[in-house]
């Protein structure tokens, strides 16, 4: 099974390329944005960039399936759902020059819309640090709820920080309006 691309007033969603390497390697080798991931490397190396392509293209019905942002100039960022299972993880991130104008939330919306409308699991979980109320305050938007404190390991800093972890049903997300910033 192959992602399908997936638009919305601003963004196009797609797999990713390894033509996206070199994006991948300098938008997440920024540590701003590393030092916000729990499994990203700082620094990040264009292996690091290349695996990590390679193996969501690999995409099966129980891999990760992981979306390209792109606004029309190429890629800037990647939303994914997890392994399939009773409770999937959702994942993003965005490239720093993209922060701040509502692109996570339209990105974000569109996979979860895509994820619920393909598959029987009807509830994902994601998390974000608690100093990053950026992510946080898109996970609210999304309809995440039921939130729980936790310690997210970041691996860009080697060490567990202080969290949040929410899960979203899709009644829930069914329930909010579409999110377009």
């Amino acid at each position: 099974m192959s992602l399908p691309v997936l638009k919305t007033e601003r963004l196009t969603l797609r797999p990713l390329t390894l033509e996206d390497a070199d994006r991948v390697r300098a938008l997440v080798g920024d540590y701003d944005v590393s030092k916000m991931l729990s499994v990203v490397p700082h620094p990040y190396s264009r292996e690091d960039a290349v695996w990590w392509i390679n193996q969501t293209a690999a995409f099966d019905d129980d891999g990760e399936r992981a979306f390209a942002i792109d606004d029309g100039s190429g890629l800037i960022g990647a939303v994914s759902v997890g392994r399939a299972g009773p409770e999937p993880d959702f994942g993003y991130w965005l490239g720093k020059p993209y922060w701040g104008r509502g692109l996570m939330s339209e990105a974000a919306h569109a996979v979860l819309t895509w994820h619920f409308g393909e598959s029987p699991e009807t509830t994902v979980t994601s998390g974000a640090l608690n100093e990053n109320p950026a992510s946080l305050n898109v996970l609210r938007k999304l309809g995440f709820d039921d939130p729980h404190a936790i310690l997210l390991s970041i691996r860009a800093r080697g060490e567990d920080l202080p969290a949040t972890k929410f899960r979203l049903t899709l009644d829930a997300f069914q329930a909010e309006e579409p999110v377009l910033s």
